[in-house]
């Protein structure tokens, strides 16, 4: 492949993509056929076509993935070429995707297909089945290998977290998964992510039925809507809930049909939505988050979310006190939507309530991976003031419907006033910050024609990285493991010594390092 595209090369690229506009104009966003190749030509191709996303290399996950990590965990990336090669590379595959991230957090492994003709046999779509078997081991092998020489025991930190493999290796996933018990992303979970961002929920037919089944004055069965995913009915979300009790519609992470799994929802005792905003770092709440995020794996649950965008604020904490996954927020997957994005374009983020977000915006921002400085990239706008959803501020049943028409008004007139300023990209993608959002996503993508993600597209995003039966292990360490410990006990109640006191915000800066 050449070493730039020049303008003829990329307005053939551009004829191209107009060619598959023509069979299929349903097209949701630009990929190829072999990341690490297409990757120098990542930017410019986004050049030419803007009105898409353009996500050509699994890499463009390593943003999201990261923010459920501290500065002390690394992430594995395995990729075509030779240790060498790959190891200079390094900055390079990032700056290409226009990601920010310390170089020192992405460990890097080489497939050298020159060193063995069974993997030129096999990029050419011409191994057996016993070859890809035994290929899948030799990859196995090579990464529990640089495992052992990167998570060497006694070191106390930049231990190697979860693994991304490039195109074409996608194959072995489940075998890493299954052999590492450590949740592997490659472009499979890449492309399921954007494609459900611009697809309807699995529960768009049930809220349809729910409505129906309101006029005609029957009870809803929520419980019996299922997603179109083969996901193991075993399988149990856990759900840390704030003090907050109000009906939840269709969408709403509270909502048991939402996802296509069991959810197990636990009150935090002290957590109200008020504390939540704020971000409360009251001792007797964090003690009774520690019991219920306990007494959630007790229970088998393959992982942890909140029923709150703001508990983003307790993301740290939970991931010290939990030995399962945690995303406490549709926030953590705001970096990977700006890497698929040209610089100048914008994301749009929805939240209950504006003026209680903003304050502490670059906290919740930085807490995603996202650097401070580039959070003028994200407008944030704020429902409260919309026709009917005062309801969610008084914890009464919304009026969906009515809802429904104005938020989708409400983000057309948004759409339109910023893509106006000449001193400012266009917004691309919409994230819904709220957890009673996303009942509202399919409506906005069908009149925006832009990607929505939401609580339910980050959830189920990590669902679906990490083989069922690794999930409720100790394969996840806290982040910052030192600055917890110093300060909390494997409880998650504070030491007698601790210099925590206040809000996350005011006292979590220390720790974000």
């Amino acid at each position: 492949m050449a070493a730039t595209l020049d303008t003829t090369l990329l307005q053939s690229v551009r004829e191209c993509f107009e060619r598959l506009l023509s069979f299929a104009s349903n097209i949701t966003g630009v990929t190829a056929d072999f990341g690490n190749l297409w990757l120098k030509h990542h930017s410019a191709i986004r050049s030419v076509i803007p009105e898409r996303p353009v996500y050509l290399t699994p890499i463009i996950q390593l943003p999201m993935i990261s923010a459920c990590f501290k500065s002390c965990e690394q992430i594995l990336l395995v990729t075509w070429g030779s240790q060498e090669d790959v190891e200079s590379m390094k900055p390079k595959f990032l700056s290409d995707c226009n990601i920010v991230l310390d170089v020192d957090r992405l460990e890097i492994l080489g497939i050298d297909a020159s060193k063995d003709p069974r993997w030129a046999r096999y990029l050419n779509f011409e191994t057996t089945a016993e070859d890809d078997q035994a290929l899948g081991a030799e990859v196995l092998s090579m990464v529990q290998r640089k495992m052992a020489e990167v998570n060497v025991q006694g070191k106390k930190d930049m231990f190697i977290k979860s693994v991304i493999v490039t195109t074409r290796l996608s194959m072995f996933s489940d075998n890493l998964r299954q052999g590492t018990g450590l949740p592997v992303f490659n472009e499979l979970t890449m492309l399921d992510l954007f494609s459900s961002a611009s697809s309807l929920s699995h529960y768009n037919d049930a809220k349809v039925l729910c409505r129906l089944d309101e006029k005609l004055a029957k009870p809803t069965s929520p419980t019996t809507s299922s997603s179109p995913r083969s996901f193991k009915l075993a399988c149990k979300l856990g759900l840390l809930q704030l003090e907050y009790n109000y009906p939840p519609a269709f969408g709403d992470v509270d909502h048991p049909g939402t996802f296509g799994f069991q959810t197990c929802p636990r009150v935090v005792g002290g957590l109200t939505f008020e504390r939540a905003q704020e971000g409360s770092f009251d001792p007797a709440i964090l003690e009774n988050m520690a019991k219920q995020i306990k007494t959630l794996e007790d229970d088998g649950v393959v992982g942890i979310t909140g029923n709150c965008g703001f508990m983003m604020h307790y993301q740290c904490f939970a991931r010290y006190v939990a030995n399962v996954p945690v995303f406490m927020s549709a926030l953590i997957q705001a970096a990977t939507m700006a890497a698929a994005m040209e610089p100048a374009e914008r994301v749009l983020i929805l939240t209950a309530n504006a003026a209680s977000l903003q304050p502490g915006r670059d906290k919740l921002l930085l807490e995603s991976g996202i650097q401070v400085t580039n959070s003028e990239k994200f407008v944030i706008r704020g429902c409260e003031s919309l026709p009917g959803f005062e309801a969610v501020a008084n914890a009464e049943r919304v009026d969906t419907i009515r809802v429904q028409a104005a938020i989708s008004s409400y983000v057309l007139d948004i759409i339109k006033e910023e893509g106006a300023r000449d001193d400012a990209g266009s917004i691309k993608m919409i994230l819904l910050e709220c957890t009673e959002l996303p009942h509202y996503a399919d409506e906005l993508r069908r009149m925006t024609g832009l990607p929505v993600f939401d609580a339910v597209t980050c959830v189920n995003y990590f669902f679906r990285a990490t083989a069922t039966n690794n999930w409720n292990t100790k394969t996840f360490t806290p982040h910052n493991p030192t600055f917890w410990s110093q300060n909390f006990d494997a409880k998650g109640r504070m030491r007698d010594n601790c210099t925590v006191t206040g809000t996350c915000q005011d006292e979590l800066i220390t720790e974000s390092g």
